[in-house]
């Protein structure tokens, strides 16, 4: 609840202050929290306000006032109107481990999403739509954590694709399943557990064990599929504000969200039969991978394979075929897209970024693309650091060090320090010794976990 939600408050006896809220929208208790400090807000749409400490007021401010209230309406037409009156937001300190928490009325967000591009806003879009995905119907338990997160993530991307087009939808779609596989990859072993859509936590093994990308994007895909297969966006569109409005209010399983989508298709159920439920609900690793539309992602992906070629087969050329402008109309997206195209290459066919012509490469590169180096964005900058790691740059190492000092996020600070493990992993003990305590629980916990110190 925002400050909006104040009834009253008085001072008892004690002069101490009692303050009273007010929530008209039942909610799970998950969702209710509190936060005090020297906060001060600032308004970023007719219906929103932006809270933070004072020094960073403007920049959020900045941040997020020219998207918000767009967001709203996009999310108000794909589902129905939004029923909480105000949608603030709240950044938090950089302990924040999460890129936001959905609480009611005011997003709880993480300020690596001020990076003064206005490029991580679509944080805010997926934080919006669990308004009506998590906070109006919620999953029954975390086994179908999906429900919520799948969902989510699907609004999202339809929000993304009505104000930026299909093809910046589809251009997500595939940043999100770059980071499906690199996420069921890095979880090893533990994949055949905790890669399946479902999950079964009878044993009473801790949800946070089980949290990653998968319900995210794994979820979105099936939600995708499901559409794709109906017909598209049009034949799909009906079903979502049904299922808002039949489980508005409510909790609910897996199996009950099927029984909702085959009685609304009960004329198309020959196409819903043809969805491999076993696989998709049940099955480890990555799921079949929908066709998506690479147009955006083709540009990022031509100039790593020209760095590739270059590298491998005329390396003398390397500073007369690279200028700057390559990547002056990138998107932060499409930087972090093309980053983790040129990653992905190691090992293939033979390619590596750890021999001579390869670190001589990633030399000129940060010549050449300076920006990234440079980059405010958190986004950007994990992605720069995964390459220096995986060509083994040694100067790079304690600068990732330092950066783990300044993050709390876990999508960032477990990867990193698992990269960073990886190369020196007394720097990477040393590191965690050092900022163990400026992490939030969970995040210091699990990075104990991914270093073998538990």
């Amino acid at each position: 609840m925002s400050p909006a939600d104040i009834v009253h408050y008085k001072k008892d006896s004690d002069d101490d202050v009692i303050y009273h809220f007010e929530q008209p929208v039942p909610i799970p208790s998950y969702l209710v929290s509190i936060a005090s400090g020297d906060i001060t807000g600032a308004e970023i749409g007719p219906r929103s306000t932006v809270y933070s400490e004072p020094s960073f007021i403007d920049n959020c401010q900045y941040e997020f006032e020219h998207d918000t209230e767009n967001f709203i309406k996009t999310a108000e037409n794909i589902v129905f109107p939004y029923e909480w009156k105000d949608y603030d937001v709240l950044i938090l300190p950089s302990s924040m481990p999460f890129g936001g928490m959905e609480h009611p009325n005011c997003t709880f967000a993480t300020p690596t999403l001020i990076s003064g591009d206005r490029e991580n806003i679509d944080v805010i879009a997926h934080e919006l739509a669990h308004s009506w995905s998590g906070n109006l119907v919620t999953n029954c338990s975390f086994e179908h954590f999906w429900l919520n997160e799948g969902w989510t993530v699907y609004l999202e991307r339809r929000i993304q694709g009505a104000i930026h087009g299909e093809d910046f939808r589809h251009f997500s779609a595939i940043m999100g399943w770059n980071d499906l596989t690199n996420s069921i990859i890095s979880m090893g072993n533990s994949a055949k557990r905790f890669s399946t859509l479902i999950q079964d936590l009878k044993d009473k093994t801790d949800p946070d064990d089980s949290f990653s990308t998968v319900p995210y994007e794994k979820g979105f895909n099936l939600l995708f599929h499901i559409e794709q297969t109906l017909g598209g966006k049009e034949a799909f569109d009906p079903f979502i504000k049904h299922y808002f409005n039949e489980y508005k209010y409510k909790s609910l399983d897996s199996y009950q969200f099927l029984d909702s989508l085959y009685s609304f298709y009960s004329d198309k159920s020959d196409l819903l039969d043809s969805i491999d439920w076993q696989t998709w609900l049940y099955e480890p690793g990555l799921p079949p991978k929908p066709s998506f539309n690479t147009k955006l992602v083709d540009e990022c992906y031509t100039l790593a394979a020209k760095w590739v070629d270059i590298i491998e087969t005329a390396p003398e050329k390397l500073s007369s075929e690279f200028k700057s402008t390559d990547i002056s109309n990138f998107s932060a997206n499409q930087n972090g897209v093309f980053l983790d195209k040129l990653s992905s290459y190691e090992g293939q066919n033979g390619f590596t970024w750890k021999n001579e012509n390869g670190k001589k490469a990633i030399e000129l590169m940060s010549n050449i693309y300076s920006k990234y180096s440079e980059s405010q964005n958190a986004e950007v900058i994990f992605r720069w650091f995964r390459l220096l790691l995986t060509a083994n740059i040694t100067s790079s190492y304690q600068k990732l060090a330092d950066w783990l000092g300044t993050i709390g996020r876990m999508k960032f600070v477990r990867p990193s320090y698992t990269m960073l493990n990886k190369v020196d992993r007394g720097l990477a003990l040393a590191t965690f010794a050092k900022y163990e305590m400026i992490y939030h629980p969970i995040c210091r916990s699990m990075v104990k976990k991914d270093l073998g110190l538990n």
